[in-house]
């Protein structure tokens, strides 16, 4: 899961800007190549800072220079796998954060929609229905509701974005935290009372109809996370309604699918205790293959409080080893077993109308590891016939 260098999914090209730029040429470079971070560097040589778009449009001279809003930014190294730098960027507060080489040089930037791309195609991803992360409820105003009034809720609630529907409540658009900046604060075109014939009204205190995004990028609700990821990325947006006939029933943010991954981290950080004997020629290679089946096992189960794997080491009549082995794996729902041992391999001699049946047990170097697969797939395969039961049950559901 997401366990490539974070490298593979960085944008190499970096945009770069001195200190002395312009906040206005900086924005225009920004919105010229659809950017919301910027590097900034007197050279190759010098310390590394960013800027963002939302601090810059906050300033009140455009002439002014970045350097009054650039920060000192948290750094990746090139190759932590990227479910890590995920959770490196969650943690330092940023939207993006430069990617670098083992000497310290800038080797590229990895943003959220950087993310969001890798994330629409990955299969962890496709396999979760948004109903499983989205905030229910979503804010709305009505299309007559004023600017002032969609601020409010936003700064009151600590979110960015409302949903604007009408009196049906079918979904006419969404404003954002940036919309109210860019339109309202930092127009191209200045909203001034009198905005509309014979009234005489303020800008905040004009309907959100004015400024609202029209139509508005959504999802259904029988969505993946994956499909809402690939449409974050190509539409350059941070949060996309989730809908069922025109309603709004949820929204799922570039946050949202970030803390999901993070959530899976930590839930597939499963304390594994293994009992018995093992033969030191296996260790490594039993290591590796627990390791491989635990995240698959992680992937089917929701989460998992311990996994007991048990060694029994036996011999047969002629003193040749082998292994018999249970997996224990605890969920919060279900303790699932799963056990294998050495198949037989059966040799049939016919006598006349009788049949003697002689059995022998396999005895090669590689039973251990086959016997310790079959274990840990058999658990697998009964989550996942779990998992699908629970997928009809609640399919039925809906449709009653």
């Amino acid at each position: 899961m997401f366990d490539e260098p974070v490298i593979e999914i960085s944008t190499r090209e970096v945009v770069t800007i001195t200190p002395d730029t312009s906040i206005a040429t900086a924005i225009g470079i920004m919105e010229k190549s659809k950017l919301h971070t910027l590097v900034v560097r007197a050279n190759a040589n010098d310390a590394m800072y960013l800027v963002n778009i939302q601090d810059l449009l906050l300033a009140s001279n455009p002439d002014s220079h970045v350097d009054g809003f650039m920060f000192k930014p948290h750094g990746i190294h090139k190759d932590t796998p990227t479910i890590d730098a995920i959770c490196e960027l969650m943690d330092s507060g940023q939207r993006a954060a430069p990617i670098l080489d083992d000497s310290g040089a800038l080797a590229g930037i990895v943003t959220e929609y950087d993310v969001m791309r890798r994330g629409a195609e990955s299969r962890t991803l496709k396999d979760a229905e948004v109903r499983r992360v989205m905030p229910r409820n979503p804010l709305c105003v009505e299309k007559t509701d004023s600017i002032g009034k969609a601020r409010s809720i936003m700064r009151k609630n600590n979110i960015g974005r409302v949903l604007v529907v009408d009196e049906m409540s079918n979904l006419l658009g969404i404003v954002t935290g940036g919309d109210i900046l860019r339109k309202i604060y930092k127009p191209k075109r200045r909203m001034t009372a009198g905005e509309f014939t014979g009234e005489k009204v303020t800008r905040m205190e004009q309907p959100v109809s004015t400024i609202m995004n029209a139509p508005v990028i959504t999802a259904d609700v029988d969505a993946n996370l994956a499909e809402v990821a690939d449409l974050l990325q190509q539409h350059d947006i941070r949060g996309v309604p989730i809908v069922k006939d025109r309603v709004p029933r949820g929204i799922i943010t570039i946050l949202d699918i970030m803390r999901y991954l993070r959530m899976l981290k930590e839930e597939a950080m499963v304390e594994v205790e293994i009992q018995g004997a093992l033969d030191e020629e296996y260790e490594e290679l039993a290591e590796r293959i627990i390791e491989t089946e635990v995240r698959k096992i992680a992937k089917f189960a929701r989460r998992i409080h311990w996994i007991k794997i048990a060694i029994k080491k036996e011999r047969d009549r002629g003193g040749v080893p082998y292994y018999k082995i249970s997996a224990q794996v605890k969920t919060p729902d279900k303790l699932y077993v799963g056990q294998a041992e050495p198949k037989p391999i059966k040799t049939i001699t016919a006598k006349t109308e009788d049949v003697v049946e002689e059995t022998k047990v396999r005895k090669r170097r590689w039973d251990f590891i086959e016997v310790l697969k079959d274990a840990l797939l058999s658990v697998e395969r009964q989550i996942e016939e779990d998992r699908g039961r629970r997928r009809t049950k609640n399919r039925k559901s809906r449709e009653m």
